[in-house]
């Protein structure tokens, strides 16, 4: 069965046990968990200790929700050294927590905030060398890192990722997909050119998918995006759909930035995603 899941957070800062009690009662099998933000007692990722570790692994286990992501999105390619290596610090220090709480991957986007061009094509290198650095460890730990690609930061088109996952470490490395975050003014306006936009993506991606952030949105002629309930704006999951079900029919779909309102809709259009790909 596909895990379905969300943004861990968005549902507030809980003791562990609270707050995955809340997400099953809510009818998720799976969390995105960024633990600074979700968890009450922890405020960075240095200072987590292994008996809230524990908590936390007892306390999802119980509830019967997985930690498919356990969130640690740091600016990869801060421009300031010291930045940059206090990221890459903190992510390779979640990649053993991840170990610990039997989650399945660690991820990040590679960048904070809207960047522009030339900015994007700047920090490149950056990002390569944290990724890098990352990689060795989550080989090291036997873990997996996984990335994010965002229209607005470096790593933000198909070919870039093919570059990436050309050198990359294919068992210790997976890719986030969120196609909301790549979306385009033009894949709002024409349904066909959405279908191949994300044909694109899939097709470098293949079997390093990780898991599929699921949400949907209006766009504004100047790609301004104004985030909706699931199913209620311009997002088309039909070829997501068609190929998960041919080639990754058990991966997680997480719900990425809950709107409250409507998350019990929002779980029933993630369970007819699931019966779609599943061919229930």
């Amino acid at each position: 069965m596909i895990r379905i899941g969300c943004r861990a957070h968005d549902y507030g800062r809980h003791t562990p046990a609270a707050l995955a009690d809340t997400l099953h009662a809510h009818g998720y099998t799976a969390a995105q968990l960024a633990m600074p933000r979700g968890i009450l007692g922890i405020d960075s990722f240095a200072d987590i200790t292994q008996a809230q570790l524990e908590d936390i692994r007892t306390a999802f286990d119980a509830a019967g929700v997985e930690i498919t992501v356990l969130s640690c999105y740091q600016d990869l390619t801060a421009p300031d050294a010291d930045a940059r290596r206090a990221a890459v610090e903190n992510v390779k220090r979640t990649l053993g927590y991840a170990k610990q709480l039997g989650a399945r991957m660690v991820g990040s986007e590679t960048a904070w905030g809207a960047l522009p061009e030339e900015e994007k094509s700047a920090r490149r290198p950056l990002m390569l060398d944290s990724i890098a650095r990352i990689s060795e460890e989550a080989a090291r730990l036997d873990a997996v890192f996984a990335v994010e690609p965002v229209a607005v930061h470096p790593l933000c088109t198909p070919e870039l990722l093919q570059q990436l996952l050309d050198t990359a470490d294919a068992e210790h490395f997976r890719v986030i997909f969120d196609p909301v975050n790549l979306f385009t003014a033009q894949d709002g306006r024409d349904k066909a050119a959405q279908a191949a936009h994300w044909r694109a993506w899939l097709t470098v991606i293949g079997g390093q998918l990780g898991a599929v952030h699921v949400k949907d949105c209006h766009t504004e002629p100047d790609g301004t995006k104004t985030m909706t309930a699931l199913g209620a704006g311009e997002m088309d999951y039909t070829t997501l759909i068609d190929w998960l079900r041919a080639h990754a029919p058990e991966t997680p779909l997480l719900r990425d930035e809950v709107l409250l309102p409507y998350d019990t809709a929002d779980v029933a259009f993630l369970n007819r995603m699931a019966a779609k790909i599943e061919n229930r």
